[in-house]
């Protein structure tokens, strides 16, 4: 299954991309996520694995599989979840909207799952988690435009 979402980021690329390149870093813009621990590597490394602590009492295990500041990206994968998913590969990308100094922000993710549980993964992939991620985000630089 494919899920994608995006969302116009009210900041310009360079302030979106620094809020958001360093992988643990996700505690401090997403307000599903309580802490980020990497277990072993550096934050921008490939091969680094985090652990999220979720506000509903989860864990996630992922592992960051690509990261780019020249394209302003990074690639995931799940390696322990509640979710019913297996096989999950995840990008997180943020394109500048030059015109209006805005960043599109675009997360998407490819996996396989049981087809009675495709609905529910669409809604709790694509809008608890991206779009409540991303609103997220752009919440977070809204309050620290100036520092």
């Amino acid at each position: 299954m494919h899920v994608f979402r995006s969302m116009i980021i009210d900041a310009d690329i360079d302030r979106v991309w620094s809020s958001v390149r360093a992988f643990d870093g996700v505690v401090n813009w997403n307000p599903g996520v309580v802490k980020a621990t990497l277990e072993g590597g550096a934050p921008t490394a490939t091969g680094t694995v985090r652990t999220l602590d979720i506000v509903d009492g989860t864990v996630f295990r992922e592992t960051l599989l690509a990261h780019s500041d020249n394209a302003h990206l990074y690639t995931y994968d799940i390696i322990e979840s509640p979710l019913p998913v297996t096989g999950y590969v995840s990008t997180h990308r943020f394109i500048p909207i030059t015109h209006t100094r805005q960043t599109l922000g675009i997360w998407e993710s490819r996996f396989d799952c049981a087809p009675e549980d495709a609905t529910q993964m669409q809604k709790i992939v694509g809008d608890d988690i991206y779009i409540g991620g991303m609103a997220g985000l752009n919440a977070y630089l809204k309050e620290n435009e100036n520092g």
